[in-house]
């Protein structure tokens, strides 16, 4: 049993061997340092020794990543899933990855993540490769954060606060924490806890209204014993004591809006005001203002002005649109005079109607014309002409009155109906009907029919009626054409 088993071992030994001969894997850190919640880039380089070309697979090992999960060193790779390259026989190919470090680890310390190396070849070429990490502590130990405004007022008071946060996964107790400036000064001893806590401190002044205005500086530190730990400067400005009162009012009234703007100053320094108001350029064609504004653009209006002490400006914006809506009664009364005139005269409308065949082309055309008299006295002596296109043949079929003659020409016929007298109200509807002379294809327009009529003073008075366009469709073959 022990011969049997003694090859068997050497044989594995030596495809091991092999496989390591066949690939050497090796890395280079392109961040050598880093600190916690950092990220560090790496080029793992692996050479195909092998006399064939060959598919490598890296992928980072998840039990080396996500060891008991948050107490993990790293909280991410990327690309995080596996990674593949085709590496020629005897030449090197570079996976690169970059590798994020959790905040809040314990810094000055190694840190091991472990690849697998495979071929998709060879089964039997599986590496697993480490590589280490070194995590430093950062440059501060104490990171130092404040919202203190940029500006402050004197005799207003300023709230804000100043918070402090521990980027080492170590206990800091105590620490000393001083804040100091030439308007204010705090001194702390505070225990930190390590990330994500932190310490907030809510501090609030007075500058006094006699502070000069001007730059001033708040400084912070912290100590680990004698120890800088952190230190954040500040910058703030005290600003110059204006004192200005604003107020906008805006009333109403028909069709019209007043805005008044109002600046004070109560301070003592003069004092750059600027206003803006949204505006379309309808409104401006009805709007007028007691100063001109500086900028005008579109959809808005820009005033800049000073205000010098112990003085008030004010800015009248007055838009009146009662012209404008006197302007549009008086047009629509007028339409509305215009459109009664026009509807108490004499009407005529044309219209077609379309007969189709089994193929659906135009059969039959039945043109009908429609005379009515709107207006309040007869007309007389009422002549209805009709042109009808010679592609058309006129049938005998004309309805309850037959046209008094009928003439044709080169291009067209001319069909007309006399009537003696239409009363007030009174309406007469004349109609023919024509079949195409042959297959009509595309459009065909009828022309406009003519009445001609005397009124109630004996003048000749021509009216048109519209035109009547005519769409014929390619004929559709039957089925037993087709077939």
């Amino acid at each position: 049993m022990k011969k049997i088993f003694l090859p068997i071992v050497i044989l594995i030994i030596c495809a091991l061997s092999v496989s390591a001969a066949d690939v050497e894997v090796s890395h280079q850190l392109l961040t050598k340092d880093v600190y916690p919640g950092e990220s560090v880039n790496v080029n793992i380089i692996v050479k195909n020794n092998q006399d064939t070309d060959d598919v490598f697979i890296i992928k980072p090992d998840l039990a080396s990543l996500y060891p008991l999960l948050s107490r993990s060193a790293f909280k991410e790779v990327y690309p995080p899933s596996m990674s593949n390259k085709l590496i020629k026989a005897h030449e090197e190919g570079i996976f690169t990855f970059s590798i994020k470090v959790r905040e809040g680890i314990e810094p000055d310390w190694q840190y091991t993540l472990k690849f697998n190396i495979k071929s998709q070849r060879d089964e039997e070429i599986n590496i697993p490769y480490e590589i280490r990490i070194n995590v430093i502590s950062p440059e501060e130990l104490i990171k130092i954060t404040t919202n203190l405004p940029d500006k402050v007022m004197p005799g207003q008071k300023v709230t804000f606060y100043v918070a402090f946060k521990n980027q080492a996964n170590l206990l800091i107790d105590p620490a000393d924490l001083y804040i100091d400036s030439d308007l204010f000064s705090k001194y702390y001893s505070e225990k930190i806890y390590p990330m994500p806590y932190e310490v907030k401190k809510t501090l609030e002044f007075s500058p006094e209204p006699t502070v000069p205005p001007g730059k001033y500086e708040m400084v912070v530190t912290a100590f680990k014993g004698k120890t800088l730990g952190g230190r954040f400067v500040k910058e703030f400005e005290v600003v110059k004591n204006l004192n200005i009162e604003s107020d906008v009012q805006t009333t109403s009234g028909f069709l019209t809006r007043t805005i008044t703007v109002t600046r004070t100053n109560k301070g003592n320094t003069a004092s750059n005001e600027k206003y803006e108001m949204p505006i379309t350029w309808f409104e401006k064609l009805m709007t007028n203002f007691n100063e001109e504004p500086q900028m005008k653009k579109p959809g808005q209006v820009t005033w800049m002005f000073t205000v010098n002490p112990n003085e008030t400006r004010n800015i009248v914006i007055k838009t009146d649109y009662r012209a404008l809506f006197f302007t549009v009664i008086g047009v629509l009364i007028l339409a509305i005079v215009m459109v009664y005139f026009i509807r108490r005269a004499v009407h005529v409308k044309k219209g077609a109607f379309k007969l189709r065949d089994e193929k659906g082309a135009i059969a039959e055309l039945k043109v009908v014309i429609h005379v009515a008299n709107k207006t309040t006295k007869p007309i007389t002596e009422v002549k209805i002409v009709d042109i009808l296109p010679n592609i058309l043949v006129l049938d005998k079929d004309f309805g309850t009155l037959k046209p008094t003659s009928f003439q044709k020409g080169e291009k067209t016929s001319r069909i007309v109906w006399e009537i003696d007298e239409l009363e007030p109200g009174e309406e007469r509807v004349v109609s023919y009907k024509a079949k195409p002379g042959l297959h009509v294809i595309g459009g065909l327009v009828l022309p406009a029919a003519l009445v001609r009529y005397n009124n109630k003073d004996r003048k000749s008075i021509d009216v048109q009626s519209n035109k009547v366009s005519l769409m014929a469709p390619q004929p559709k073959k039957l089925k037993h054409e087709n077939e």
